[in-house]
């Protein structure tokens, strides 16, 4: 079976990822799946979500549940819109190794402070400063293939550049370098494949 290709979308809380995703899948020429953590972190009950000394003993496990989860739903073989919000090393590592053989573009979801913050209000289902704090610590973990700005560009535009990531011949390799920096000498026993060949 051919590797599908995946487009990682990492970025804050309201920078624009779901409706980006969400429009790119609708316009893919072939079958794509959208997926993403949020749909496991809201497998959670609401009253753990607002309980803040329980809900990292919950979400912590469930979202290495979900890094997990990943190879295994590329090995349907379709194309991959996946949207994620990195916070820590640790999901970072666990992310590159999960996607060990995988085509992955990671793209850059950005957005001015300004604009997030103005979302972040007028959704009301988003603690009132989260994007600031998750702003100066999501993108500090990788280099990435691309960058998309949904404020600068319509989603249109953004789509149609994403669109052009994922026709192109050259492979992306921002995630393959993470994971040679990172793990130069490992082997993935899932998916058996030197990361100096991704």
């Amino acid at each position: 079976m051919k590797r599908p290709h995946l487009i990682f979308l990492n970025g804050t809380s309201s920078s624009g990822k779901t409706t980006l995703a969400l429009a790119l899948q609708k316009a893919m020429p072939e079958p794509t799946l959208y997926v993403s953590v949020d749909k496991f972190i809201f497998m959670t009950p609401d009253h753990v979500l607002k309980d803040d000394a329980v809900r990292p003993s919950v979400l912590l496990p469930l979202i290495s549940a979900f890094h997990r989860s990943l190879p295994l739903i590329a090995q349907s073989g379709f194309p991959m819109v996946i949207d994620h919000v990195i916070e820590r090393r640790d999901w970072m590592d666990e992310i590159a190794e999960a996607l060990r053989g995988y085509s992955t573009c990671l793209v850059k979801v950005t957005c001015p402070l300004p604009e997030l913050e103005r979302r972040e209000r007028e959704r009301g289902d988003r603690k009132i400063g989260l994007a600031q704090w998750q702003l100066g610590v999501v993108h500090g973990f990788c280099d990435y293939d691309a960058e998309v700005d949904t404020a600068a560009a319509t989603v249109a535009a953004n789509v149609e550049y994403l669109q052009a990531l994922a026709r192109a011949e050259t492979p992306p390799r921002a995630l393959a370098e993470y994971r040679e920096r990172r793990f130069p000498h490992a082997v993935n026993l899932v998916n058996p494949v030197r990361a100096s060949s991704d």
